[in-house]
């Protein structure tokens, strides 16, 4: 007999719940991106961080649900293979959190449901098939990612009758998409053996560890690019500045490990230790935006 708390343990680990602060900070991001615009808000970001949570939340319990005959192999710990949460559970548990987060998004009109059903059923299509399809699949999860700051700024764009207004979450979400794309790509190379005993088609195998590489270097260096244009274009302050910085030091340095003499010796094991530096690069990324709309607003309120 499975006791409760070892249960709600198995559940929280079966819906990321580390993921899930992550997402709580890319919606923000997009939310208060649409408030620091438009000078008010009428919705309260309860509503739109609950619709991405609880969707995001989801779709990781339904990865789980497919990805069970895998994790019996390679991560015999987790939840389902380990027995502590059944793979009908898992189910229910994800359609529950999906219907529940797609319904919320009726709240903030027409299109934010449509945008957020859109996604769910991507997340959904990618557990089942898409993840599997290579290039495909890493496009799909950086999208995901990045579509949470759109969502977080749409909802309320939408609800205050200003949809123009969603287009001040562009910027952020198309840094995020390019560095969550590059990070994927990274960690195909680190996947490279294991990819290949799955006969997953991966980018490294398609065209090489080198050749992938140098993708990801290039959507790197467009990352470093796009970085000063939220500061000249778009009002974001030297708060913005200085944290991105920072974020743009830890991009260039994994450059520099991707193009090593020690990655043409040991692309996996350097690919794992960049794919790292990435995931903290990622989130210096993020609270420069969260951060510095946080001061202007605080500044615009007081």
């Amino acid at each position: 007999m499975v006791s409760l708390r070892k249960k709600v343990r198995a559940y929280l680990q079966l819906v990321r719940l580390h993921n899930l602060i992550a997402t709580v900070v890319t919606t923000l991001v997009g939310y208060l991106a649409v408030v620091a615009s438009l000078g008010r808000y009428g919705l309260s970001p309860a509503i739109p961080l609950s619709t991405v949570v609880l969707v995001a939340a989801g779709g990781y319990a339904i990865n789980d649900y497919f990805d069970v005959e895998v994790d019996l192999i390679n991560k015999p710990y987790r939840p389902i293979p380990s027995g502590i949460v059944s793979r009908n559970e898992a189910l229910v548990l994800s359609i529950i959190l999906i219907v529940a987060g797609v319904s919320l998004a009726i709240l903030s009109g027409p299109v934010s449901f449509i945008f957020a059903s859109f996604n769910a059923l991507l997340l959904v299509m990618y557990s089942y098939k898409i993840k599997e399809l290579g290039i495909l699949g890493n496009i799909v999860v950086s999208f995901e990612g990045a579509a949470s700051i759109i969502y977080g700024g749409l909802a309320l764009a939408e609800y205050e009758g200003a949809l123009s207004y969603v287009t001040y979450t562009g910027i952020p979400a198309l840094y995020a998409f390019l560095l969550l794309l590059s990070r994927e790509i990274v960690k195909t190379i680190e996947d490279y053996v294991a990819d290949a005993v799955r006969d997953v088609k991966s980018l490294p195998r398609v065209i090489g560890l080198s050749k992938s590489a140098a993708v990801a270097i290039i959507l790197l260096a467009l990352v470093i690019a796009l970085s000063p244009l939220p500061y000249l274009l778009i009002r974001y302050g030297v708060v913005y500045l200085a944290l991105t910085s920072l974020t743009d030091a830890v991009i260039a340095y994994s450059i520099v490990k991707l193009v090593s003499r020690e990655y043409k010796t040991s692309p996996e094991k350097i690919a794992g230790r960049v794919r790292t530096y990435l995931k903290v690069a990622i989130f210096i990324g993020s609270l420069a935006f969260l951060t510095d709309l946080i001061f202007r607003l605080l500044g615009f309120l007081h």
